[in-house]
């Protein structure tokens, strides 16, 4: 954890920040996805919301085709002493096919492809039987839902609403300059760590921050190492299997970039592999 930014090492800055989150909003979410970034982002918050004497929420959207050790760490991460409420989405989301000319998308949870489920239905899950959102509609994009979601937090808590994000800018050049440049974007306070958040051009009362923006691969498994925090094993089995901490990536199995990655589960996860071959058109695949 030696790397400086302002005379402060990043861990530091880290705290810093999430400090100033729960000194300024009163509502605050979480959004992770059972990798190492977001992991090691909520696992901070919770020490500083408990030494604050604060609650905060968890956003989680499973895309069912995932790690079993994923799904088994945010098990793990549920369990997180000033979690207020947390939302497991389990909701038919459409999603990019790259492995397919056919079907270029797949709807994860579709109930007319739920012989085909990599998994079944998690129980506690937001889903298609229950879902609270009127907005939502099936095959809704992934990224719509993210800001749909923020909007209808925002409107059942009323006020400025917070949404810390664990993304980290030393992974792509485009994450750097939208986060880092002010003059794209307005901010919480001027802090250029922070940015509001936009629906249709329309700016809405939820700031999204990025209290980790500036830490590297080795920072985060620094935190993991000093503060004794848990983690997705998965990353210790990628390891085990050749690829270093800078090439283990977590994300939907389909798209453009992690097609290159489907093989992990072959010698990660291999009950899960064949579900995950059989889940979507791949007329492209191999």
């Amino acid at each position: 954890m030696a790397k400086k930014y302002l005379d402060k090492n990043v861990l530091d800055a880290a705290i810093e920040r999430l400090e100033i989150m729960f000194q300024n909003f009163d509502n605050i979410y979480f959004s992770v996805s059972g990798g190492k970034d977001s992991s090691v982002m909520v696992q901070l918050a919770n020490k500083v919301a408990k030494k604050m004497n604060k609650k905060f929420d968890v956003l989680f959207i499973d895309l069912e085709a995932q790690y079993h050790y994923t799904i088994e760490h945010i098990e793990e991460l549920k369990q997180l002493s000033q979690i207020r409420d947390f939302y497991h989405i389990a909701l038919p989301i459409a999603l990019r096919n790259a492995v397919s000319v056919l079907q270029p998308k797949w709807i994860c949870w579709e109930e007319e492809s739920k012989h085909l489920w990599v998994r079944s239905m998690p129980s506690g899950s937001i889903n298609i039987e229950n879902c609270p959102f009127e907005w939502f509609k099936k095959g809704e994009e992934f990224e719509e839902f993210i800001v749909q979601f923020a909007k209808w937090y925002q409107q059942k808590y009323k006020g400025k609403v917070a949404c810390g994000i664990g993304i980290r800018t030393d992974e792509s050049l485009n994450r750097f300059r939208t986060i880092v440049f002010q003059n794209r974007k307005m901010t919480f306070k001027n802090y250029n760590w922070t940015t509001k958040l936009k629906i249709h051009e329309k700016h809405i009362d939820v700031y999204n921050f990025y209290p980790i923006y500036d830490w590297t691969a080795e920072d985060i498994w620094g935190a993991v190492s000093k503060l004794d925090l848990k983690f997705n094993y998965i990353y210790e089995l990628m390891y085990k299997n050749g690829l270093s901490i800078h090439e283990q990536r977590l994300c939907q199995p389909y798209g453009d970039d992690q097609k290159n990655g489907l093989d992990q589960f072959k010698a990660l996860e291999y009950d899960t592999w064949g579900k995950v071959l059989n889940r979507v058109n791949r007329s492209k695949l191999w």
